[in-house]
C-alpha cells in the first residue's frame, strides 16, 4: 500500500481545491502559432493528405463517406463492394491496399494527437473504417476459420485500357480469391485490422485479423501480379504479429517478433521490415534491427527510387519521426525533407516543385489519375485536370538530381497512388506532433470538398456503441505509446477542430502539491485538451490524471505517456457535464523533474451536428454509471462471504488509519475496477476488508464516489465517520 499512497495521493488535494482559483481566466486565449512558411503548415499539410482517399474510395459507399463532391457510386456490381482504388487507375490489388491501411493506422497511433489537435481523427476513422470493411466482407470465415479471401478486383492489363471516371466503368470482371498462399497479402490485411482495432477498438476487427494472421501463417506462400510482386512473406507476418501483439498482449505473437530480421530497405508496399524492425523496438526494446534509419540522414533530397520517389522519401520521414519519437533519430532531417515535396528547398538541379496537389498555388496539377483529370485520355497533357486531386502525392524526380515535369502523361513520375499517401499522411502528423505549425482550412474554402464534411460521420458514429464496450482495453493494453485512460470511447473522435485555444502563464494556476506538478484550469466549452509536460530528468515516461467535480463527486483519469525528447503530451476527453475547472497532475516523475508547460483546449468539431448527443450517451454511461453500478454487486457478494465486519470505516487500504490515500484508492476502484478491483491486477487492489471498510457514507449502500468524498470531509473535521 505504500506504493500506492506514495505515488497517488497528492491528486486528491485537487477534490479539496477545486475552486481555489483566485480570478478568472482571461476570455481571450492565443491561437496556435502559424509560420508563414506554407511549407511548415502541417496542419493543413495532414488535412490535405486525407482528401486523396476520398479520391479513391470505391463501391456504393462513396456517396456517404467521400468528402468529395465529385465522386459518386461506382463499381457497383462488383462480388464484394467497397475498398479503394489502386492508383490513378481503378484496379484493387490486396498488398498496396492492406500496406496502405496498416501504414495509416500507424501513422495514427504513434500520432493520434496530431489528428486529434487539427481535428483530422473523425475524418480519418472513416477512411480507415472503409477500409477494414472491406478486408472484413472480402474474408470469409467458416467459424474463426478463414475460407478463402479477395485479394484482387479486376485486373491491371484492361483497366489500363480504359480512360475515364470509375462511375462510368461498369464491371471490371475478375475476383481473385484465394483458399491458399497470398500471406504477403493476407497479413497485410491482418495488420491492418489489428492496427484499427488498436486505434479504435472495434471487435469485429480483431476477430477478423486474428483469422486472417492464422490463415497466413498456415498457407504463408506469396502472391505476385503484373503489377505487384512479392517472394518473402516473413517481413508481413512480423509486420501483423506486433499489431497483434500491440492489441492482446499474447506472447504467442512473439516469435514472430524476435523473427523480424534487419531493415535494409525503406519501408514500403513490398517490403514492411522497417516498420516491423521499430514496432520490435517499441515492444522489445531491442531496435537493433531497424539498421536503415542510419541511413537517413543528410540535407540533400533522400532519392531512393526512381519510380515514386516523393512516395519512399515521404515514408523515410514517417519512420524517422517515429524514431525520433523514441528517442532514436532527430525530427529535423526529416522536415528538411518535406521542405522538398512541398516546394519549399531547392533540389540539386536549382529546381523547386510542389508535389502534393492543391497544397499551392503553383503545385502539381496534372497528376496521372482518371477520375480527376476529366480527359479522353492520359496523353492529353495540355488540358486542365477537371477536378483538384486535393492532397495527392505526386511520384516525383526520377532522379536525385530532381527532374521532373508536371505531365499527365509521365505515370513514373506524375503517378498517384493509396501508397503513395500513406507514409506521406503519417509524416505530416508526425511533424505537426514535433513543430505545432499552422492551422487546417475551412472545408468551404477547398475545391470540391464538400462543406461540413459530408456525411462522412455517419458511418463513425454507427460504429461507436459497439465499441464502447472494449475500447479500454484497445486502449490501454494496445496503445502503450498514447494516453492510456484518456478515453474510455477511443471512437468518439469528432471532438476537436474549430476554436483550439493555448492556456499558459497566468491563464491557469499552475505549481507543485504535496511535492507533484499540477495545472488547473477552466474547460471553456472545450471537448479535448491536450497538456504538454517539460520533463527535466531522464524518464522514459510520465504518469498523472485529470480530474473534475461532477455532481459533488471527484471523477478522475489516469494517463501513462511516453517521453520524447524531454519532453511529453497527455490527452483528456473533458466530459460533457465536466465541473468549473479541470486538474492536471504529474505523480511521476515528482518534484521539480516535470512541469506542465502549456495545455490546447480544442473545440467542438463544426461538422459534427449529432455527436454532443451521442458523447453523452456513450461517455458518462461508461464513466459513471457502469462502471459505478457494476462494481459494488460483485464486491458485495464477495465482502459477504469473506468479511466478518468493518474493521475501521474508511480505511480502505487496510493500513490501520483513515487518511487521502484511502479516498484515493476508492476513486481508483470506480474509475478501473478491472485494475484496482477486488479481483483487479494491480499489486495494491482493493481486498474484501477494504472494500468493506470503504462503504463509509450512507452504509449499506454500496461504494460510490461519496465515500471519497466522506473521507475527505472527516479530515477537514466537517463530518464524523459513518455518516
Amino acid at each position: 500500500m505504500s506504493n500506492f499512497k506514495k505515488i497517488k495521493s497528492a491528486i486528491v488535494s485537487g477534490a479539496l481545491a477545486l475552486s481555489t482559483i483566485a480570478a478568472p481566466f482571461t476570455a481571450a486565449a492565443n491561437p496556435l502559432t502559424v509560420n508563414a512558411a506554407d511549407g511548415d503548415n502541417y496542419a493543413k499539410l495532414l488535412q490535405y493528405s486525407l482528401y486523396f482517399y476520398d479520391a479513391n474510395m470505391c463501391g456504393e459507399g462513396v456517396p456517404d463517406n467521400s468528402r468529395l463532391e465529385w465522386r459518386g457510386a461506382c463499381h457497383t456490381s462488383d462480388e464484394v463492394n467497397g475498398g479503394y482504388h489502386d492508383a490513378g487507375d481503378h484496379v484493387m490489388f490486396g498488398q498496396p491496399q492492406g500496406y496502405a491501411a496498416s501504414t495509416l493506422a500507424w501513422g495514427y497511433y504513434e500520432f493520434s494527437d496530431a489528428y486529434k489537435a487539427t481535428g483530422q481523427d473523425a475524418h480519418y476513422k472513416t477512411i480507415a473504417d472503409y477500409f477494414c470493411k472491406f478486408f472484413r466482407d472480402a474474408t470469409v470465415l467458416n467459424g474463426n476459420t478463414v475460407s478463402k479471401v479477395l485479394i484482387e478486383k479486376g485486373e491491371g492489363g484492361p483497366d489500363h485500357g480504359y480512360w475515364g471516371p470509375p462511375e462510368a466503368q461498369g464491371s471490371r470482371g475478375r475476383m481473385l480469391w484465394t483458399s491458399d498462399g497470398a500471406a504477403n497479402i493476407t497479413a497485410q490485411y491482418a495488420a491492418a485490422l489489428a492496427a484499427n482495432y488498436v486505434n479504435f477498438g472495434n471487435p469485429e476487427d480483431l476477430k477478423y485479423a486474428v483469422a486472417l494472421y492464422d490463415f497466413a501463417k498456415q498457407h504463408p506462400g506469396s502472391y505476385s501480379c503484373e503489377f505487384y510482386g512479392n517472394k518473402d512473406t516473413s517481413d508481413e507476418l512480423g509486420w501483423a504479429a506486433c499489431w497483434l501483439y500491440l492489441a492482446t498482449k499474447d506472447n504467442k505473437y512473439m516469435g514472430d517478433i524476435n523473427n523480424i530480421g534487419t531493415a535494409y530497405w525503406v519501408h514500403c508496399w513490398e517490403n514492411v521490415s522497417l516498420g516491423a524492425a521499430i514496432l520490435k523496438g517499441e515492444i522489445t526494446g531491442d531496435w537493433s534491427a531497424a539498421g536503415y534509419l542510419g541511413d537517413l540522414s543528410g540535407d540533400g533530397y533522400k532519392f531512393i527510387d526512381a519510380w515514386g520517389s516523393a512516395r519512399h522519401n515521404g515514408t523515410a520521414q514517417l519512420c524517422s519521426l517515429v524514431a525520433a519519437k523514441h528517442g532514436k533519430a532527430d525530427a529535423s532531417w526529416a522536415k528538411g525533407q518535406m521542405q522538398y515535396i512541398t516546394g519549399d528547398k531547392a533540389y540539386a538541379n536549382g529546381q523547386k516543385y510542389c508535389l502534393v496537389v492543391g497544397f499551392k498555388p503553383d503545385a502539381s496539377s496534372m497528376p496521372h489519375h482518371r477520375a480527376a483529370s476529366g480527359t479522353d485520355s492520359a496523353e492529353t497533357d495540355g488540358v486542365p485536370s477537371k477536378y483538384v486531386l486535393v492532397g495527392a502525392l505526386c511520384g516525383g524526380p526520377t532522379d536525385a538530381n530532381g527532374s521532373y515535369a508536371d505531365k499527365r502523361s509521365d505515370y513514373q513520375a506524375n503517378e498517384v497512388a493509396v501508397d503513395y499517401n500513406a507514409g506521406f499522411v503519417g509524416a505530416a502528423a508526425g511533424l505537426y506532433h514535433f513543430y505545432k505549425t499552422g492551422t487546417p482550412d475551412a472545408e468551404s474554402s477547398i475545391p470540391g470538398v464538400k462543406a461540413g464534411g459530408g456525411s462522412s460521420n455517419q458511418q463513425t458514429q454507427t460504429t461507436q456503441p459497439q465499441e464502447t464496450t472494449v475500447t479500454t482495453t484497445a486502449t490501454t493494453q494496445g496503445n502503450n505509446n498514447t494516453t492510456q485512460t484518456t478515453t474510455q470511447n477511443p471512437g468518439n473522435n469528432n471532438n476537436t477542430g474549430a476554436g483550439d485555444v493555448v492556456l499558459s502563464g497566468s491563464d491557469m494556476t499552475t505549481g507543485q502539491d504535496n511535492g507533484n506538478a499540477y495545472a488547473e484550469f477552466k474547460p471553456q466549452g472545450a471537448k479535448s485538451a491536450t497538456v504538454y509536460i517539460k520533463v527535466n530528468s531522464g524518464d522514459n515516461n510520465v504518469s498523472g490524471g485529470f480530474g473534475t467535480m461532477i455532481g459533488g463527486n471527484w471523477e478522475q483519469k489516469e494517463f501513462n505517456v511516453n517521453v520524447s525528447g524531454g519532453t511529453a503530451t497527455a490527452e483528456y476527453e473533458i466530459p460533457s457535464n465536466v465541473g468549473d475547472t479541470v486538474k492536471a497532475m504529474i505523480w511521476w516523475p515528482n518534484g521539480d523533474n516535470a512541469s506542465i508547460e502549456k495545455v490546447v483546449l480544442h473545440g467542438a468539431s463544426s461538422n459534427s451536428n449529432t455527436q454532443p448527443t451521442t458523447q453523452p450517451t456513450t461517455q458518462p454511461t461508461t464513466q459513471t454509471t457502469t462502471q459505478p453500478t457494476t462494481q459494488p454487486t460483485q464486491p458485495t457478494q464477495t465482502t459477504s462471504q469473506q468479511v466478518q465486519g468493518v474493521t475501521m470505516y474508511g480505511d480502505s487500504n487496510c493500513d490501520g488509519s483513515v487518511d487521502l490515500s484511502d479516498a484515493v484508492m476508492i476513486m481508483q476502484v470506480l474509475a478501473n475496477p478491472n485494475k484496482y478491483g477486488l479481483n483487479g491486477t494491480a499489486n495494491f487492489h482493493i481486498t474484501p476488508q477494504g472494500w468493506a471498510n470503504a462503504d463509509c457514507k450512507s452504509v449499506g449502500d454500496g461504494v460510490t464516489n461519496s465515500d471519497a468524498l466522506a473521507i475527505q470531509q472527516m479530515l477537514l473535521k466537517l463530518v464524523n465517520l459513518p455518516c
